[in-house]
């Protein structure tokens, strides 16, 4: 326990820094709130339905609003299969404040786990920055801030979705990893295990990348069938029936009962355009009439596959490898090269002057192009600047962990497309790879060369952070 209170204590050398991103994080917060109070410190029986409809911020979703408000397993459960139960507590409480003031404040509760979570992923990347890399304390604060100037991890650390719980979980992850590395030691069963759950229950694929910083403590002792039955394959299939469970318990009948009422809604609607057509045709033989009206009924059906074709929601998602189940989720066909320029690089870092926060699946295009050629020069130097820094670090295995966690991501969005036409939102998975591998080039340069690259990241930082928080405050004021 004394070993869990020290790490979580705030040195003195990180208290400046993490004042000023307190500072900077607490406003921001209060801008959303002040935004949506009004609406979303109601408490009203359709409170899903008001946080879904007018919470608007770059796809997000609010569904953590709803859960401190009405407690369901409302996530997609086999993504996020505990996520919901992290939560109850919290749920809890708000009902608690709720009897007592009349007001929900699940807007405030919200924040202060949020607030929490970035925090301690600040104060992680200080860290990895300053004992596991050998940076100085600038330097590495310098790096917390410029992870946080990137459009949509500043944006997931404010918008009640779950990417910032995320955040800190993947750098403890290599924190722990590292520290063990740097003593020659192996992760231990209850680190593995511990940041497994919590990882993998927030995000399930994430989870998989525990069992990577496991392996690269344990080297080829990781393949050892012990550790494989107890590390990997017992979680795994218990996180995995757990989920099973969930589904069906809180989603299946919903999900049959909607199924079913859509299929009544359209047998509903095929009888009364047959009745109309029955009142409007020549034809008087009924088994005619039946026969005739299939073509009317088949012509209805391409008319509203059409229209459906074309909306937001539709249009701008590509074509799966297949539908059935999660493959349905994959997309084949949506521009790569375009998307890894302009939202994965792109959108990423830098919000894009047109469409800003916009949601690709209601109003913004899946690829929007920036106003001014200097966003392209910004990306293309931080670009190469982790190009440079991850090959100068590439034998270090705090890099090579992090380049493995960043790989599993570009596989699944990239290569297979899970969540292509959005895949900025999804930044916080992997994007820390980027100031890492700045990092790592600074360790490496000396004298003037590493004066220069600090004022260069500085500039970068302050550049990303007026930029970003400038569009921010522009779209929601």
């Amino acid at each position: 326990m004394k070993r869990i209170l020290d790490f979580l204590k705030i040195k003195r050398d990180e208290r400046l820094p993490l004042s000023f991103f307190v500072l900077w994080m607490v406003a921001l917060h209060g801008i959303i709130i002040y935004k949506y109070y009004p609406l979303f410190s109601q408490v009203t029986k359709n409170y899903y339905k008001l946080t879904v409809r007018n919470f608007t911020i770059s796809g997000f979703d609010p569904l953590t609003y709803g859960v401190l408000t009405d407690w369901t397993a409302a996530y997609e459960i086999h993504r996020h299969p505990l996520l919901a139960f992290f939560y109850y507590p919290l749920y809890g409480l708000n009902q608690a404040l709720i009897a007592l003031t009349g007001v929900n404040c699940t807007q405030f509760l919200v924040a202060i786990v949020l607030l929490a979570s970035s925090c301690f992923a600040f104060v992680l990347l200080l860290r990895i920055g300053k004992e596991l890399i050998g940076l100085s304390q600038t330097e590495a604060s310098v790096l917390a801030f410029f992870l946080f100037s990137f459009s949509h991890v500043m944006l997931s650390a404010i918008c009640p979705d779950h990417f910032a719980l995320s955040l800190p979980l993947l750098l403890l992850s290599i924190y722990v990893a590292g520290k063990r590395l740097k003593a020659k030691q192996e992760m231990t069963a209850t680190e593995t295990l511990v940041l497994f759950f919590l990882t993998a229950g927030i995000t399930l694929n994430n989870g998989l990348k525990i069992f990577l910083a496991n392996w690269f403590t344990k080297g080829k002792r990781f393949f050892r069938p012990k550790n494989l039955f107890l590390i990997v394959f017992l979680p795994s299939i218990f996180i995995w029936g757990f989920a099973e469970w969930e589904y069906q318990y809180y989603k299946a009948d919903i999900v049959k009962e909607r199924k079913q009422k859509k299929e009544r809604r359209k047998e509903a609607k095929k009888q009364k355009m047959f009745a109309e057509f029955k009142q409007s045709t020549p034809i008087k033989d009924s088994l005619q009439q039946i026969k005739a009206f299939e073509d009317v009924w088949a012509n209805h059906l391409k008319k509203v596959d059409s229209i459906e074709a074309k909306k937001p929601y539709k249009a701008h998602t590509g074509k799966p490898i297949s539908t059935y189940r999660f493959l349905f989720w994959t997309d084949v066909t949506t521009d790569r090269v375009a998307t890894i320029i302009e939202n994965l690089f792109g959108e990423s870092i830098q919000l894009h002057q047109q469409y800003t926060l916009k949601d690709v699946l209601t109003h913004r295009p899946v690829i929007v192009h920036y106003d001014w050629v200097w966003n392209y020069v910004v990306e293309g130097t931080i670009l190469l600047l982790f190009i440079v820094g991850a090959w100068w670090g590439r034998n270090r295995k705090v890099m090579q962990i992090a380049l493995s966690f960043a790989t599993m991501d570009m596989v699944l969005h990239i290569g297979l497309g899970f969540g292509i036409n959005e895949v900025y939102i999804m930044a916080t998975h992997w994007i820390y790879i980027l100031p890492l591998g700045c990092a790592y080039l600074l360790h490496h340069l000396k004298g003037n060369y590493r004066l220069a690259m600090n004022i260069l990241l500085l500039v970068l930082t302050v550049f990303l952070m007026s930029y970003n928080t400038t569009l921010f405050v522009n779209y929601i004021i």
